[in-house]
Formats: structure tokens, C-alpha cells, sequence
């Protein structure tokens, strides 16, 4: 993933903070609208629980995204949106 892509996507937090608590209807007319990294951002969002964290793997299983993207992605929102939790297993990820 080009570093770009990912200043983007970190520039882009309060935005996505914001839009993902715009009601689900309104999300679903503005998402076509908005910017690739923005897009892929978000389907990483959605696919992260607030409880329990899950490993890249399933997120991008869910994401439909490849797993370095996936990562990176949340390398780049790390501490802003999500959180990292080291367990025996690997990192698994859950929204901050």
C-alpha cells in the first residue's frame, strides 16, 4: 500500500469518527461518494467489534481486502480508532 494512501486514510480519523456515527442510512448514500483510502478505512472500521478483538486475518477475510492492506490500514488508525491487544496468538485488533 502506497504511504500516501495511508497518510490519507490517518488524516481522514476525525472525519471517519464522525461519519460512522451519522445514521446507517445516510452512511450508505455518502460512502460511493467518498475517497478509495477512505472506503477501504471504513470497511476495516465495520469490520472490528468494540469487545472483542479479532486477528488481521478475519478482518480482512470480512474486509475483502488483502491482508498487508488490512494491516496497514490499521497500523494507520492505531491509537486513534483502533487498539492492538498482544496476545499468544499474534495482535488482535477491537475498536478503541
Amino acid at each position: 500500500m502506497y504511504s500516501g494512501t495511508l497518510t490519507t486514510i490517518t488524516e481522514a480519523t476525525d472525519f471517519l469518527a464522525y461519519f460512522r456515527k451519522l445514521p446507517r442510512t445516510q452512511q450508505d448514500m455518502i460512502a460511493p461518494h467518498l475517497d478509495e483510502p477512505q472506503r477501504m478505512a471504513l470497511k476495516v472500521l465495520n469490520c472490528c467489534s468494540e469487545l472483542e478483538g479479532q486477528s488481521v486475518v478475519a478482518i480482512a477475510s470480512l474486509a475483502e481486502l488483502h491482508q498487508e492492506s488490512t494491516r496497514a490500514i490499521l497500523k494507520a488508525l492505531e491509537g486513534k480508532m483502533v487498539a492492538a491487544e498482544v496476545t499468544a496468538m499474534g495482535k488482535l485488533w477491537r475498536l478503541a
